[in-house]
């Protein structure tokens, strides 16, 4: 009887060992990343090589296509649709951003993209130059740990990873922006959501997320959804190459555009006139100790924002407007970016300037830790 109670109790210890080595086999568990505002006695200036022999150029990475019939939200657009409509608004460049599903085209530049995430809370992320889908997820509550391993997986497997409209349902809070790690953007203007707020914690804690602004088009024929938020990239090639395109994005050399609402239902041939009569970024300059930016045109009013979202100074034209405007930086300032506001309310998002260690290089992203139980059980 004692060995038979014996044997009974080893099995249950071993199932309980069994069942914990499968839960931890599960759970990813990762140290918080570093996180610690910029420092260094150089300025990282995304900007520093634009000049007029370059040409900037309209961007969009987010915009679905009925890849998935009446299952997603984007049943209506073909790929040639969505391809269609954004020729005629002047685009560039294109990714059509279907969930879990790199679109094939030979449409040139098309850059292969997906969103991923099939979760409850809207933790999405684009990959933009997508090599292959990462198909896993956690589909309920995400703990940090868990959205650090998809980032990771992600990071494998695409050449420029971001964090597509965080502040959305929460899908991102404040703990995770201080603490994630790994993506090279922030998507800071959606159509569905604005998530400024989160950028300046995530660059106050050190992450050198640059903006990405994206339609997340559902429906081309629905004129809300087109020519909202987008990317512009600046080139000095005129023949256009991915890896153009992406060393751009993650360099930084690029800006947000949010078009203001008063042309949210204009038709197609308006929103195109729009965005061609919109002012353009000529340069963003450092010299001695200022900040200087200057548009092609006139602006309303430049705001300069640094460490923990603080207003560093506000500039308003007078009523004919105003095209230029400077900050003089100070031994405090770990970043500054500039929002410029046009007297029909759109707006232009520069990406930061940051102290940096090493003098043109931008600073890097803190490495991602696994505790040390991951460690041995993950792959």
């Amino acid at each position: 009887m004692p060995k038979r109670h014996n044997r009974k109790k080893w099995w249950i210890a071993a199932g309980i060992f069994l069942v914990l080595i499968l839960f931890f086999r599960m759970m990813p568990l990762y140290k918080p990343a570093l996180s610690a505002p910029f420092s260094g006695p150089y300025w990282y200036n995304p900007y520093r090589e634009v000049n007029t022999e370059g040409r900037w150029m309209r961007a969009n990475f987010h915009a679905h296509s009925n890849v998935w019939g009446f299952f997603t939200n984007g049943r209506k657009n073909t790929v040639e649709d969505i391809l269609s409509k954004y020729d005629s608004l002047g685009y560039d460049i294109m990714g059509i951003s279907d969930y879990q599903n790199i679109t094939q085209t030979p449409e040139i530049p098309y850059i292969p993209v997906y969103e991923h995430g099939y979760n409850i809370l809207k933790t999405h992320q684009g990959s933009i130059g997508a090599r292959e889908v990462y198909h896993r997820d956690y589909i309920l509550l995400q703990t940090r740990s868990q959205k650090q391993h998809i980032l990771n997986k992600l990071r494998q497997r695409t050449e420029v990873l971001v964090l597509n409209h965080p502040d959305w349902m929460g899908g991102y809070s404040l703990r995770d922006i201080r603490f994630l790690t790994g993506y090279d953007c922030f998507e800071v203007l959606n159509d569905f959501w604005k998530s400024e707020d989160l950028w300046d914690v995530a660059l106050s804690s050190g992450k050198p997320a640059m903006i990405v602004g994206g339609d997340d088009a559902h429906n081309v024929f629905k004129q809300t959804d087109l020519a909202r938020d987008l990317t512009i990239i600046y080139t000095v090639s005129d023949t256009l190459k991915p890896n153009d395109i992406y060393r751009a994005l993650i360099g930084g050399t690029a800006y947000g555009v949010e078009v203001t609402k008063r042309f949210s239902r204009a038709s197609v041939v308006e929103k195109r006139r729009n965005l061609d009569n919109m002012p353009m970024l000529r340069s963003c300059k450092i010299r001695n100790d200022s900040l200087i930016v200057t548009l092609t045109g006139d602006a309303r009013e430049f705001r300069f924002t640094g460490q923990d979202g603080k207003l560093l100074k506000k500039v308003t034209g007078p009523a004919n407007g105003i095209h230029t405007a400077f900050y003089r930086l100070q031994q405090e300032d770990t970043y500054v970016r500039v929002k410029i506001a046009f007297p029909d309310s759109s707006h232009i998002y520069l990406n930061p300037i940051m102290r940096t260690i090493e003098k043109d290089i931008k600073p890097p992203m803190p490495a991602s830790q696994k505790r040390w139980l991951f460690r041995i059980f993950d792959k």
